[in-house]
């Protein structure tokens, strides 16, 4: 079998559009530019720019929080993102409560813009304390003397096996749920500006729809972290050089490495997952939501370079067609460094 070639890696790579896709940031600015046309009219607390900020903003929180658990070391990204939780609080509150002279001494182009950054800023900010949250309660989880571990490959003679616990469900899903608990939380505080319904004092201050935006969510929020708890399955997954044998709460199913085509292996972050396709079985197991047992992390090992080498190895030559095995999809600039996931896909010689 030939070596792969740099024009097979490039074939390999995801499409443009599934990164976009995949990109809170980008999402976040569509959002927020098209409520320039209302917010130059001075027609920002329209319904339709109105949810739209509210989206955009969320969005802008999920990629700093993302961003924050891809830093390595941990403790990098937990200090800046509780630091920067609380200095943004911290000007949104002063922002808020004193800067209604300031917003008023800009130029009336300006005011409209301004007022509705704060505005996205609410749902940025709510997200974010969501996620210093969520980071204090695995620490208040965590066994006072036994630290929290990472599941481990156990090996033999014939493979390597790894068990952990995981959610099926596939990464845009979770998007999904993150996208409708936004809208939903826009749609709830919209509806009593929209009649006319909230009181003068409230208008003054953006904080009351801060607080209004929390407690809107958290409720959606853990019945979402209830059904994860529910969906939870105990997996273990074994790598040999000929296949792979996925078990999910008792039912195994074994795939041979040489139908696989594509394997996904995001070892941390809010996609810790592994997702399989091959014909008839294609999964997507995601660990980040799962409910796991005290002391274990929301996460997976690395992937062992022995399998890697077996999935590269893993070819086969049908009706004259030559497939190559499964090659490590190559990402360029600083995306390889931050993204956490390793993708590898068949190629055809």
């Amino acid at each position: 079998m030939s070596a792969s070639s740099p024009s097979d890696l490039e074939q390999s790579r995801r499409p443009w559009w599934r990164r976009v896709l995949s990109t809170p940031l980008i999402w976040a600015a569509l959002c927020l530019a098209l409520t320039l046309p209302w917010t130059l009219n001075e027609r920002g607390m329209d319904v339709v720019p109105f949810i739209l900020t509210l989206i955009g903003g969320w969005l802008l929180g999920v990629a700093f929080v993302n961003w924050t658990l891809r830093m390595q070391p941990v403790r990098r990204g937990v200090i800046v993102h509780v630091g920067v939780a609380a200095v943004a609080t911290a000007v949104m509150i002063v922002g808020v409560e004193g800067g209604g002279a300031l917003i008023r001494a800009l130029p009336e182009v300006l005011r409209g813009p301004v007022v509705m950054g704060q505005l996205a800023l609410i749902p940025a900010i709510c997200w974010t304390l969501l996620g210093v949250l969520s980071r204090v309660t695995s620490l208040a989880r965590r066994p006072s003397r036994n630290p929290r571990t990472v599941p481990e490959w156990v090996e033999d003679r014939t493979g390597v096996t790894v068990t952990f616990h995981a959610v099926p469900m596939r990464l845009r899903t979770l998007y999904g749920w993150g996208i409708a608990l936004a809208a939903l939380v826009a749609v709830v505080i919209s509806i009593p500006i929209v009649n006319d319904a909230v009181p003068r004092w409230a208008t003054q201050s953006p904080m009351v729809f801060f607080a209004g935006a929390v407690i809107v969510a958290i409720p959606p929020y853990l019945v979402f972290r209830a059904v994860c708890a529910r969906l939870t399955r105990s997996v273990l997954l074994r790598f040999t050089s000929r296949g792979l044998t996925l078990t999910e709460d008792g039912v195994s199913v074994q795939i041979p490495l040489s139908r696989v085509t594509r394997l996904v292996w995001s070892a941390s972050g809010e996609s810790a997952r592994v997702e399989i396709q091959a014909p008839g079985a294609n999964r997507s197991l995601l660990v980040s939501v799962a409910r796991h047992g005290r002391g274990t992390l929301a996460q997976l090992p690395p992937l062992r370079a022995r399998t890697a080498s077996w999935l590269a190895e893993a070819g086969i030559a049908e009706a004259g067609i030559v497939e190559a095995g499964l090659v490590p999809v190559e990402h360029t600039g600083s995306r390889a460094k931050r993204a956490p996931a390793r993708v590898f896909e068949r190629v055809f010689e």
